[in-house]
């Protein structure tokens, strides 16, 4: 496939606020974000295609007022393109042709476990569009994707158990298992199960997402993501709910105690 040329946004991956996981999301519904959304901007971007390397263009505004000067500066240095009229911010990356596929560089540099980093991509084709550093499809400008990437979440499916165990949850105190005389309650916490099998954990001023709990019997169990993934055990009696943050029989173990509303 020859890719000189221009080239429009036909679905971008982005970050699930709830999850924090990278999902691919069709352009549709990037277009439908509010217009400070960081994301906003995929929505829009676009990607010209040279010999040698490719551009990746983002909208931006001109001032009011700006001299028409400094807006040539700017296109001759290469900082910015004018597409259709529409100033574009321009940030070009090399690309280059080997064994009958497009690669790009990524712009990764360093080492890993000593070894060095390869920065170069490949460009991958699907259908009549291609995917860039595995980040964004794009189609060429004046064409119909043949298909559009898209992450489906497949609905998750929960027992009598889990569903009528959802309420919210309010902490009562902390303490480490090797000293379960020793409470301890300085800041207040809540837990907000959903029926679905989500839910959020309110704890020293954060709120952190919980994509996935159950129950079975009086077995508890959860997932709590935040900048990593911390996994959780325990039970649940009555309306007293009880983790533990790792292994209950270790004395540095940290368990949470709660009490539904």
């Amino acid at each position: 496939m020859d890719i000189k040329g221009l080239w429009t946004i036909v679905s971008a991956k982005v970050m699930n606020m709830t999850t924090f996981e990278m999902e691919w999301t069709p352009k549709k519904k990037l277009l439908e974000l509010p217009e400070d959304h960081p994301f906003k901007m995929f929505s829009r971007a676009m990607f010209e295609f040279e010999d040698t390397k490719y551009n990746m263009l983002a909208p931006i505004p001109i001032p009011e007022g700006t001299p028409q000067s400094e807006i040539d500066e700017a296109v001759a240095a290469g900082k910015l393109k004018m597409v259709d009229g529409q100033a574009m911010l321009s940030e070009s990356h090399d690309i280059k042709f080997e064994d009958g596929k497009y690669f790009a560089d990524s712009g990764e540099r360093g080492t890993v476990f000593d070894e060095p980093i390869n920065p170069w991509k490949p460009i991958e084709e699907c259908g009549n569009t291609l995917i860039l550093s595995n980040q964004y499809q794009i189609v060429r400008v004046g064409e119909t994707p043949s298909e559009v990437k898209e992450t489906v979440k497949e609905v998750k499916q929960v027992n009598a158990e889990t569903a009528a165990a959802a309420g919210t949850y309010v902490g009562k105190y902390t303490y480490f298992v090797g000293s379960p005389e020793d409470k301890k309650t300085d800041e207040p916490f809540t837990l907000i199960l959903n029926a679905d099998g989500t839910g959020t954990q309110n704890r020293n001023d954060l709120e952190i997402k919980v994509p996935d709990w159950s129950l079975t019997g009086n077995e508890f169990k959860m997932t709590e993501k935040f900048l990593g993934t911390i996994d959780y055990t325990g039970t649940l009696e009555g309306t007293k709910l009880t983790l533990f943050n790792g292994d209950p029989a270790n004395n540095f173990t940290c368990a949470y105690v709660y009490e539904k509303e």
